[in-house]
């Protein structure tokens, strides 16, 4: 895995972030007890080297792997799937434990959806007649700090699945995600939209907030002052020119 930034000096406290999302992580694999393989879906190799070490998990008796279509080559009895809600990598799952059936392996099987289940992808366990076999639960994985001024929500099929395949649910982790930074750092005051995808972002987080208010007792002024959501289209050139510097960040720390 790669090296983890180092958080120190940005404007706002993002190592808290990044050690909840650590210890919501640890707590998944304490509550799956003894030896266990922890198998990962590669699209989120790269955010988990951002929050965590390998030996931290090895600590945890964990082994790791990545998701594929081939058998588990471990001899875990225990198996702990860590997934983005993709009916795809559901198939994946299904494929190596209907192969363990067919070996006669009795297994307990654990799958956590980053950062949300949905209902397609526990369709695709209830029709292979799996879903009984599988504990399923959740990550709450919304953003990663890839530096200490550079949040990623990770959700880097957006714009297609907009765009193309009328799947807006990455509209609702964006507004989750940005809700989940003012419990945080407190309800931030001015949000500017340019764009129809972050105007519906801008009132999906009023929604958010009126459901479920951030208690700002103890923060007299908010650590954020201003969100300027801008969607792909209105600027097409700065999120490339930013996917660019933040990949040869990780080329470098690797």
């Amino acid at each position: 895995m790669a090296q983890i930034p180092n958080l120190d000096n940005a404007p706002v406290n993002l190592t808290s972030i990044r050690e909840q999302s650590q210890k919501e992580l640890i707590n998944i694999l304490k509550n799956v007890r003894g030896k266990k393989c922890l198998i990962i879906d590669p699209k989120l190799g790269d955010s988990l080297s951002l929050i965590i070490q390998t030996s931290i998990l090895k600590e945890q008796g964990v082994e790791l792997r990545h998701l594929s279509a081939e058998p588990i080559q471990s001899d875990c009895n225990k198996v702990v799937y860590l997934v983005r809600s993709q009916p795809d990598l559901m198939r994946f799952i299904c494929s190596n434990i209907h192969e363990d059936v067919s070996k006669g392996m009795q297994r307990e099987y654990h799958v956590y959806f980053v950062p949300r289940r949905t209902v397609v992808c526990e369709k695709v366990l209830e029709d292979e007649k799996l879903h009984h076999m599988i504990t399923i639960g959740e990550y709450p994985l919304y953003m990663v700090a890839m530096d200490e001024d550079a949040l990623s929500f990770e959700v880097d099929r957006s714009y297609k699945e907009c765009q193309v395949d009328g799947d807006t649910s990455s509209i609702w982790h964006i507004a989750k995600a940005i809700h989940k930074l003012e419990f945080s750092f407190g309800v931030i005051p001015n949000v500017r939209a340019k764009g129809k995808a972050s105007v519906r972002i801008a009132d999906i987080l009023n929604r958010m907030q009126a459901e479920e208010p951030v208690n700002s007792s103890d923060m007299a002024v908010p650590e954020i002052n201003t969100v300027i959501l801008l969607d792909r289209e209105v600027d097409m050139v700065t999120p490339l020119c930013s996917q660019l510097t933040y990949e040869g960040l990780l080329d470098e720390a690797s």
